[in-house]
């Protein structure tokens, strides 16, 4: 007998609530920003609110969004030292 994956509720600073299908669902919206670390998260099996942010099962999601930053920074000062380079090698 195949199990229903477990089901959470969701509300966001304003007190809206919505039920989310799965742990993977929930997973997807809070990787694209669609959720909040503030926002409260419950299973539906449970009365405590939890905040995304401090949830175990979004953890890696959490580090990975904390990354994009330094990587998308790492990524610019590559390109201006790159480019600077070319531009010295042309003007010689």
């Amino acid at each position: 007998m195949r199990r229903k994956p477990m089901r959470y509720h969701v509300r966001d600073a304003s007190g809206r609530e919505l039920v989310v299908p799965s742990l993977a669902d929930l997973h997807a919206l809070y990787a694209h920003g669609f959720l909040a670390d503030d926002d409260l998260v419950r299973a539906e099996t449970s009365d405590r609110w939890t905040r995304a942010g401090a949830m175990h099962a979004l953890q890696g999601v959490r580090e990975t969004r904390a990354e994009s930053p330094r990587r998308v920074a790492l990524l610019v000062a590559a390109l201006v030292v790159l480019a600077t380079a070319i531009g010295i090698l042309l003007s010689r």
